[in-house]
């Protein structure tokens, strides 16, 4: 049998009598093409594939080593929640404390 405890509280989870939710979260570099993308109905002078080739080129070059592993900045992560701690994050996700900034002169 699984047990699950609360990654936030660490009160453990009771899978017939508690709700157990599953938060997930990935993060990424976000990846954004200035140039208009392929389909902006014109021509463009640089050839892509060539760029492609050029960029796989280099990343295997990077990685031949085996010491190095290719970092490209993406995390996923998983934790389990309890209720009362699923309701807590729905709140305030980003873990933000909240509190009113107060702005003194300089007398």
């Amino acid at each position: 049998m699984l047990h699950y405890s609360c990654d936030i509280c660490k009160r453990p989870i009771n899978a017939h009598a508690d709700v157990r939710h599953v938060l997930k979260i990935e993060v990424f570099p976000a990846v954004e093409d200035i140039a208009g993308g392929c389909c902006d109905g014109g021509e463009s002078d640089s050839d892509h594939l060539e760029e492609m080739q050029d960029l796989l080129e280099s990343i295997d070059e990077q990685t031949s080593d085996a010491n190095v592993s290719f970092d490209d900045g993406t995390r996923s992560m998983r934790f389990d929640l309890c209720d009362a701690c699923r309701q807590r994050f729905v709140m305030n996700p980003l873990g933000i404390k909240s509190g009113k900034q107060l702005d003194f002169s300089n007398n």
